[in-house]
């Protein structure tokens, strides 16, 4: 199937290639839009075309590959910088984004038409090529491993042989719910009518059993938990393998009360959640009274520090080791700043009206990205000297999410509502245009290229420039030229 939609991808892009050749005769800048809109490079590239905009769209990506698009119904993008000495670049197809896609590198395929189909083959952890996939979610679901190692099948609800599902190891059903089967660590447990009875056991003395709502029972080293009447009587004994064993009783909401056998940790509740009370003395504590309208918490491990406390809906401020927040009128106002593999950091939030998120990259240079919504957004990328590298705006902006959760986004749909928008691909490559093309213009290098439908077009550079009348009738237009 991947060479299939390779082939008809590489037809539609050689169109495209095509048809702009077959136009060399006209202006590198030249703009009929709505019908016809075309820019080449100085080289007699292209580098973006329109045809009856907005339906077919292309354009070269800031890495020299391919971007084609039949808005909104489908888009191929092409990535040279993933290919290797003797592989082939990533290519991915997005149709009626984002229910489908299909992506293909040298070693992954995966592809996606949801909810009626998902499927995956990459190699795993250990080099070995496994396969997964699903047909009509969630009835169907299968995967198998070249080796032979795995191969499962499910048909729910009347039966799945599923590894590594939701937590689990390995989950087994048959004429869900009547039976399902769980292994995860050596535990296996066997559940009837899921999850009313069944009972587990696994090594060192794990066992547990049930009959709910009546009761539960489960057991291991560190600890045994008892529910009578599920979920209103409980008692347990936590830490059972330590010098300092805890002890637990509740009868829900009404009370409850843990304590250890030193006296050194202990916590109570009543009318729970409106009213608890935990600490571990030196170390944690944690007070809520009337939930969720205060809380106030501290936990001085060193492995995972905290403070926090709230006043709700007024006020909330909560600092660990990597991180600290402020928020206000939840959920209208939030600050936060903290650090992370890449990184440090900061957001401010007036949801839903002002997004600012500024990220100050490990390695050096910065992100910023400012919305007010749903007017307009600008994102900026900037190097480690402080110069722009990559960036966007719009005018308006009304997508209510950013990165990941806006991929493909504006790609598809986003004609219906821009009026205005700019960007800069690379440190020299900087563009802007209005809807329809009424008016754009870009900038790569020194040369820029501009234009106005039927009208005018002007391509030129600091020694000068040509304006086209009507897009065809040059006029010199500055400079020493």
């Amino acid at each position: 199937m991947s060479r299939t939609l390779g082939r008809g991808s590489r037809a539609l892009t050689a169109l495209v290639a095509l048809s702009a050749a077959g136009c060399t005769w006209l202006p590198r800048e030249f703009n009929l839009s709505p019908v016809y809109r075309q820019r080449l490079a100085a080289d007699g590239t292209l580098l973006e075309l329109d045809v009856l905009w907005p339906l077919i769209h292309y354009e070269r990506t800031p890495d020299g590959g391919d971007d084609f698009r039949v808005r909104p119904f489908y888009r191929r993008v092409t990535e040279p910088e993933t290919a290797t000495a003797v592989g082939l670049p990533a290519v991915e197809h997005q149709f009626l984004w984002p229910l489908g896609r299909v992506r293909s590198d040298e070693q992954r395929f995966a592809a996606r038409l949801f909810p009626l189909w998902w499927f995956q083959a990459a190699p795993n952890a250990d080099g070995l090529r496994e396969t997964d996939w699903y047909f009509l979610f969630p009835f169907f679901w299968g995967g198998s491993r070249e080796d032979g190692g795995e191969d499962y099948f499910g048909f729910f609800p009347f039966w799945a042989d599923l590894p590594d599902f939701l937590t689990y190891d390995r989950v087994l059903f048959a004429f869900w719910p009547l039976y399902v089967r769980t292994e995860k660590a050596g535990r296996v447990g066997h559940i009837v009518l899921w999850p009313l009875a069944g009972h587990g056991h696994g090594p060192d003395g794990y066992r547990w059993h049930k009959l709910l709502p009546l009761w539960s029972y489960a057991a291991w080293r560190s600890y045994e938990r008892l529910w009578v009447l599920w979920p209103f009587f409980h008692q347990a004994t936590e830490n059972r393998d330590t010098d300092d064993p805890v002890h637990r009783i509740a009868v829900f909401p009404f009370f409850g009360r843990t304590h250890s056998d030193s006296r050194e940790a202990g916590a109570w509740t009543v009318l729970w959640p409106f009213f608890q009370r935990a600490w571990i003395r030196g170390r944690f504590f944690r007070t809520v009274l009337f939930w969720p309208v205060f809380k106030l918490e501290e936990d001085r491990s060193e492995t995972s520090p905290l403070f926090q406390w709230w006043l709700w809906p007024l006020v909330s401020r909560t600092v660990t080791d990597d991180q600290w927040t402020w928020s206000f009128l939840w959920p209208l106002v939030w600050l936060r700043h903290y650090v992370d593999p890449e990184g440090e950091m900061t957001q401010e939030w007036v949801v839903p009206f002002y997004w600012h998120v500024h990220r100050a990259r490990r390695g050096g240079g910065d992100d910023d990205f400012v919305k007010v919504w749903p007017l307009w957004h600008r994102s900026d990328r900037r190097s480690v000297e402080g110069a722009p590298e990559r960036g966007d705006w719009s005018i308006p902006s009304p997508w209510p999410y950013r990165q990941s959760n806006a991929a493909g986004v504006h790609e598809a749909y986003g004609w219906l509502w821009t009026l205005a928008e700019g960007r800069r691909r690379t440190p020299d490559d900087v563009s802007m245009r209005l809807t329809v093309d009424l008016y754009t213009t870009r900038t790569r290098g020194d040369v820029t290229q501009s234009s106005v439908p039927f009208l005018f077009n002007y391509e030129g550079d600091a020694e000068g420039g040509v304006l086209r009348l009507f897009q065809v009738f040059p006029i010199p237009w500055g400079g020493t030229r």
